[in-house]
């Protein structure tokens, strides 16, 4: 009771005044200093203390105490931290424009840090037909067993990244701190578009060293390479629009690595290409180069008929030795000379860089030849020349048109190859179906190493072809065998299981055939290799492209047998269609 009478006292005599009008008046925050901080108070509070007899002085007062407090709190730990960031921490700033950006951004999302963190970014990727989820195929098949896309990549959920902002993990016992900003592009009037946002991750570390970060990145990078081992990334010019400056490369893709054995070309000459191309690429052979005085650059040139194996090869070449694939389109309208020569300065210091179809790229010169030079197409003869047309001569001779002007001009190429200040140590791949059309001053050496010519199959090759197309697979066995134990929906037919592939007994709704002709039977090496020289008798060397035959055993890459009972009837149909030059061919 005494407690409590204490503390009545003290609001009625210490906490309270009575002023001349019979207000009460707090002590804590004078009424004037409230109604700075909280406009309309005095109106409020007047009416709550006529209404519910109560004044709500004390209550706004300690409100205001408690936000200067909390306000006070907030600035000490924000100067705390900084103070803290700054002299006590370590941080490795990582931009967009490097690959090891996206490395982060992947390996991050395969961590915990996705499953704790409040702010993430959820990601649809549209992945490449190798890298897709296995498990969701059932609920994609319909009752006949046909396999709906759509149904599929619907099951599929979405990738998780950590979205802008702070976020925390640990690695090996120790706390890092992960930041990822963006920085708004700026539109300029001298760029045309918009280019895309910079994007920046911070790692900070605690103590005064880097070393921390610098090993969490050397992982991160073996984390990547490790599962990039076997893929070839393929990289193409970014949009004069969205780049930040001129002669970025944007990644486009990455496949698997093509294996050299599926290359359709003469052993030897592969073994010649990939022995020169190693010694290339040596560690010592800058050096050399150097003492020298040689450029360190290599260029080879692929040729032959189209559908045999030009691009196919310098994929291949570039899984072997782990180099990135620079895909240069010299008929992009919109690239000038000046944009080429950014493009191969900014090439990193090992790769290849391809330039399909040569011939078709329109390479001009600068100046006209001989012919056109000693003549005058512009004047009339000397009895017609008008003032007029002296005119419109004068005119066109000193304006030259547009169309000409288009292009990247021969001696631009030239000086973006092997120019003073180009780039040394990539490999320059060029490919074409007709070389005779190339002008003498590309081909020289030092521009062009090595000629390589890929001609139409022969019959060794067109067996190696069916043989590899019809070869027992390791992994399509594994594959096969998990698909196996699952059901496979037909409409009323029971599922049978032929050489670890499910078959079912009724009809497919796609051809009307019975699925069991789908089953590729498990040949042995020698009955297939049986199979392969009878296939490769029925057809006639250096006649067809291994892309054609690879076509053709596409449409029957389960049936064997099948492709060896059709092959003369496509032959002739080939034939035919070749004869007679016709573009369009009504093949079966």
């Amino acid at each position: 009771m005494a407690t409590a009478n204490s503390w009545k006292f003290i609001l009625d005599s210490s906490a309270w005044q009575k002023n001349a009008t019979g207000s009460p008046t707090p002590e804590v925050v004078p009424a004037s200093l409230l109604e700075t901080f909280v406009p309309g108070y005095g109106p409020i509070s007047k009416f709550i203390l006529h209404a519910f007899g109560f004044d709500i002085a004390i209550l706004v007062s300690l409100g205001l105490v408690l936000i200067a407090l909390g306000t006070a709190f907030n600035y000490m730990w924000d100067a705390a931290n900084s103070l803290f960031l700054r002299y006590l921490t370590s941080s490795v700033f990582i931009s967009d424009d490097d690959d090891l950006f996206w490395s982060i951004l992947k390996w991050i999302a395969a961590q915990k840090v996705t499953q704790k963190s409040r702010s993430l970014k959820a990601v649809t990727v549209f992945r490449a037909a190798w890298d897709l989820p296995d498990g969701y195929e059932d609920a994609a098949l319909d009752k006949d067993g046909v396999f709906n896309f759509g149904k599929w990549a619907a099951q599929v959920p979405p990738q998780y990244e950590p979205f802008y902002g702070v976020h925390r993990f640990w690695h090996k016992w120790r706390l890092f701190i992960f930041k990822r900003t963006k920085k708004e592009a700026q539109n300029s009037p001298f760029i045309f578009g918009r280019p895309g946002d910079e994007q920046m991750i911070a790692l900070t570390c605690i103590g005064r060293s880097t070393e921390p970060i610098k090993k969490l990145l050397n992982f991160i990078k073996t984390w990547s390479l490790e599962k990039e081992q076997s893929m070839t990334v393929i990289r193409r010019p970014a949009a004069k629009d969205r780049a930040r400056f001129s002669g970025a490369w944007h990644r486009v893709s990455s496949r698997p690595s093509r294996p050299l054995d599926t290359v359709v070309l003469d052993p030897c000459e592969k073994r010649k290409v990939m022995r020169d191309m190693n010694e290339f690429l040596h560690p010592s052979s800058p050096r050399w180069y150097a003492t020298r005085g040689i450029p360190y650059r290599r260029g080879y040139l692929f040729h032959g008929a189209p559908g045999t194996g030009k691009t196919s090869l310098s994929f291949a070449l570039a899984g072997i030795f782990g180099l990135d694939i620079y895909v240069i389109s010299l008929l992009e309208p919109s690239l000038s000379e000046s944009d080429l020569s950014n493009l191969f300065n900014n090439l990193p210091k090992r790769c290849i860089v391809l330039l399909e179809d040569i011939d078709t790229a329109g390479l001009r010169r600068d100046s006209k030849s001989d012919a056109k030079s000693n003549s005058t197409p512009y004047l009339a003869p000397a009895e017609t020349i008008t003032p007029s047309n002296l005119a419109q001569a004068l005119k066109a001779a000193g304006h030259p048109s547009s169309e000409e002007k288009k292009g990247i001009s021969l001696s631009g190429l030239l000086n973006a190859i092997d120019g003073v200040a180009t780039h040394e140590g990539r490999i320059l791949v060029m490919t074409t179906n007709d070389p005779e059309k190339l002008d003498s001053a590309l081909l020289r050496p030092g521009r062009v190493d090595m000629e390589v010519e890929f001609p139409l199959s022969s019959r060794k090759q067109i067996a190696e072809l069916f043989i590899r197309m019809y070869a027992h697979d390791q992994r399509e066995e594994s594959f096969g065998n998990e698909q196996a134990n699952r059901k496979l929906p037909a409409a009323g037919g029971k599922v049978a299981v032929t050489n670890g592939t499910p078959v079912s007994s009724s009809a497919s709704p796609v051809d009307g055939k019975s699925n069991a002709n789908l089953a590729s039977p498990n040949l042995s090496l020698e009955a297939l290799t049986a199979l392969a020289d009878k296939f490769a008798s029925r057809l006639p060397g250096a006649t067809f492209s291994p892309a054609e035959i690879q076509g053709f055993l596409l449409t029957r890459k389960k049936t064997p047998h099948a492709a060896l009972d059709e092959v003369e009837g496509w032959r002739d149909s080939m034939m035919a269609a070749k004869e007679n030059k016709n573009k369009v061919r009504s093949l079966t």
